[in-house]
């Protein structure tokens, strides 16, 4: 199990938990709001029988202590409503029962009324055998708060997280690329020294006047050549590459014919780029090449020594489409994004380190985009580059379909 699929499994797990956790916060407390809610329905019974007994005879010898009970409610609203529909007494509903209404305070109550009918049924109040006035009510303000706690309290805690986890996500990316950085410039460092002795010697050789000798010295001139361009490269990590305006074309053939040299007999190697003008775009040579290699190798890794690569530019409006496309082994869908991560690797020997320097090339470097276009297990896979447009010269170039040039 490599470390993705660890991850993978971990986020799995921590969802899982979250979830449970908040079934059980929302259980716990709507048994709480249900309690409360029960509560509230005996308090508007309780004060409906009051209001009965006040109907019956307010002579009664225990009016004071029925305006108590009715006075002890301070937080249910409730309208007691005559059997024709007209109100006859509310408490709690914003208004001062004490005073005498208005006809807007009317309009008021009757609105409260309405939403009270949409919700509890009525409290029957049967003054008497002919007579019964209903008593309507709807949650207080604590139970309405009580309800919304815990969604209000999950969505705080999930905005919390979520600010903590793109912080130490950021940090955690920060570092890493601290690491690339200094391990890219480690490796130029430790190149550059090597290099210049060898060059020295090279220089020597090319002095000898035996023909073997020169032939060697060339050959090693040429593998110097291409060290130095590799500790370029890596020099240029981690620092802002200077993008200049350059043919794409003319480097992707210069890649795509270095690559062709070392591939095997089996590989077939193919072109479409679009018979229309010469396309120019602000890039970096050497950082450019190294992710157009690293994609041409990957797709011969892919073929093991038999297939077909193919690499198409195309124009829009305001950028530049490049795909490589190969008839390789594949890429599962599930796994288009993972191929980017530093690490993730299909091959037993590979380091993973590949396709997510090309990431960081085309995507921060060029601000463009690189992605898996398209791929189906045991057909092959099209990674496609998108680079911004920087100008048009109209210049004929190659036909559609036209080989390598050699």
């Amino acid at each position: 199990m490599n470390i993705y699929q660890q991850k993978f499994y971990w986020k799995i797990g921590l969802v899982i938990f979250a979830i449970i956790i908040v079934i059980l916060s929302l259980y716990y407390n709507n048994n709480l709001a249900k309690a409360l809610e029960d509560e509230e329905r005996k308090k508007v019974e309780l004060i409906a029988e009051t209001w009965k007994e006040m109907n019956k005879d307010n002579s009664n010898q225990n009016f004071n202590f029925l305006i108590q009970i009715q006075k002890s409610n301070t937080t249910v609203p409730v309208i007691e409503v005559l059997e024709n529909g007209v109100f006859k007494a509310f408490r709690n509903i914003g208004l001062d029962e004490t005073k005498r209404l208005t006809a807007e305070d009317s309009t008021y109550v009757y609105k409260i009324l309405e939403k009270m009918k949409a919700g509890y049924p009525p409290i029957v109040s049967q003054i008497t055998p002919e007579k019964k006035n209903l008593v309507y009510y709807s949650n207080s303000t604590l139970l309405r708060q009580l309800m919304w706690y815990p969604y209000i309290q999950l969505a705080i805690i999930g905005a919390f997280l979520l600010i903590a986890y793109l912080a130490f996500s950021a940090a955690r990316r920060a570092e890493q690329n601290q690491v690339w950085v200094g391990m890219a410039r480690e490796t130029a460092h430790q190149l550059g020294t090597p290099l210049s002795s060898l060059v020295a010697w090279i220089d020597m050789l090319q002095m000898n006047e035996d023909e073997n000798v020169q032939q060697v010295a060339n050959e090693m001139c040429n593998d110097t050549g291409r060290l130095e361009l590799i500790a370029d490269r890596f020099s240029k990590i981690g620092s802002k590459p200077k993008l200049e305006e350059h043919d794409l074309k003319t480097y992707l053939y210069k890649t795509l014919n270095y690559v062709k040299r070392r591939a095997a007999k089996g590989i077939k190697f193919s072109t479409n780029f679009e018979e229309t003008r010469n396309m120019k775009a602000n890039f970096s040579p050497p950082l450019l090449d190294w992710v157009i290699e690293n994609l041409l190798k990957n797709a011969l890794d892919a073929m093991e020594g038999s297939g077909a690569i193919h690499m198409e530019i195309k124009e829009r409006e305001d950028e530049i489409l490049v795909d490589v496309s190969d008839t390789g082994s594949g890429i599962p869908k599930s796994k288009f994004k993972d191929v980017f991560k530093p690490g993730f690797s299909s091959k037993k020997r590979g380091w993973g380190l590949g396709l997510s320097l090309s990431k960081r090339i085309v995507e921060e470097y060029h601000k463009g985009k690189i992605s898996v276009h398209k791929s189906a297990v045991g057909k092959g896979t099209t990674f496609r580059i998108l680079l911004p447009k920087k100008s048009l010269v109209p210049e004929k170039v190659s036909k559609v379909g036209e080989l390598v040039q050699k």
